[in-house]
């Protein structure tokens, strides 16, 4: 977790982020096969978007909420990630996976 900070760098006590993350649940495409799935707390949203990015990499990305990797010798269904304390998000989501079922993510928040 790191403290809400002013555009100055300052911590801003009491202040929101755009929501709180309470986790995620998405479906496993091939239960055979290694899965991967990531949440990203991405400065790189605008303002304007309705929604976050599809990333093809983790690479770089400093914002990183949650990853989860399932080994293909697991043989679950879903990727099911709940913290321990919500997480305020700065900026918005944007996903990464490998593996996963299009149009099964889904991401629990306050």
């Amino acid at each position: 977790m790191y403290p809400i900070t002013c555009p100055g760098g300052y911590n801003v006590p009491a202040k929101q982020g755009r929501f709180d993350v309470t986790g995620f649940c998405v479906t496993i495409s091939d239960p055979t096969a290694a899965a991967e799935f990531a949440i990203v707390d991405d400065p790189e949203i605008k303002e304007s978007w309705t929604t976050g990015r599809l990333l093809t990499t983790l690479t770089d990305q400093k914002g990183v909420l949650a990853d989860v990797k399932v080994p293909a010798s697991a043989g679950v269904g879903a990727i099911e990630w709940i913290p321990f304390e919500t997480i305020k998000t700065r900026y918005g989501l944007s996903i990464y996976g490998t593996n996963y079922v299009v149009n099964s993510v889904c991401v629990y928040r306050r």
